[in-house]
């Protein structure tokens, strides 16, 4: 490829890709409308074993919408502690920035979809004193074990046709006969995220055969190239749970 059609081909691309991949919402996760995708916990028990929170999730729109059910097809959230110490953070979301680095693949997220009116019910039971569980953030070996008073559940979702959404970035990716090593680093993430799209997602349909029947789609992690997840999110206070703190050797 000449210099002058990669020129071309990159500004084409760099108009459409913004559109559909918008630059990353530098003021937080969008959290979920009043009228629209709701969670509520329906349960919360602390024994001398375990925690048990339970959810339910309902969706009050006119179209689907798609929830993260699990990470790498397995029932795993994210549990710990918010800086300030005083609040324990349990997420299941895909869209979330991280330094860390995964063998020999990214994580990996299934979206289950919400019709019009459904809900979705699941839990989660950790064992006490709770011992977190890192996937996106970064440990903090100055933690010690305390009693949390806090704690929010967040989940990740989507209340927009995902396949849909996915197959229209990648589709424009694929026209513009780009790959991410024909763009700068510094304008990658900017204006070409259906670029990373593509990289991370570019064998959507051979994973998800028939994901309206199927009622789920699994989908990479793309450093945060998909964007637009939104984010559900309930905040309990006075509690009581016992934290058992990150010390060197757990690391």
């Amino acid at each position: 490829m000449n210099t002058v059609e990669r020129v071309a081909k990159l500004l084409a691309i760099c108009c459409v890709c913004t559109v559909l991949s918008p630059a990353e919402n530098t003021g937080g996760p969008d959290m979920s409308e009043p009228a629209g995708v709701m969670m509520e916990i329906t349960e919360l028990d602390v024994n001398d074993s375990s925690f048990t929170l339970a959810y339910n999730i309902t969706n009050r729109t006119d179209r689907d919408a798609w929830v993260c059910g699990s990470i790498d097809s397995s029932e795993l959230f994210e549990v710990f502690l918010t800086p300030g110490g005083q609040t324990l953070l349990i997420r299941k979301r895909l869209d979330v920035p991280t330094t860390a680095m995964w063998r020999p693949r990214e994580p990996v997220g299934t979206y289950l979809r919400i019709a019009p009116g459904a809900s979705l019910a699941d839990s989660v039971r950790i064992a006490v004193p709770v011992s977190p569980t890192f996937l996106y953030a970064s440990p903090d070996i100055a933690e010690v074990a305390r009693t949390v008073t806090g704690l929010a559940l967040e989940i990740g979702y989507y209340d927009a046709d995902l396949p849909a959404m996915i197959r229209s970035i990648i589709a424009v990716a694929e026209k513009s006969g780009l790959t991410v090593l024909d763009v700068p680093g510094s304008l990658l993430g900017t204006y070409f995220r259906g670029l990373s799209v593509r990289a991370a997602l570019g064998n959507f349909d051979l994973v998800n055969k028939d994901p309206y029947a199927q009622g789920r789609v699994s989908i990479a992690y793309s450093r945060q190239a998909l964007t637009n997840e939104k984010v559900l999110r309930v905040d309990v206070n006075n509690v009581s749970i016992p934290y058992e703190g990150v010390g060197a050797d757990r690391i």
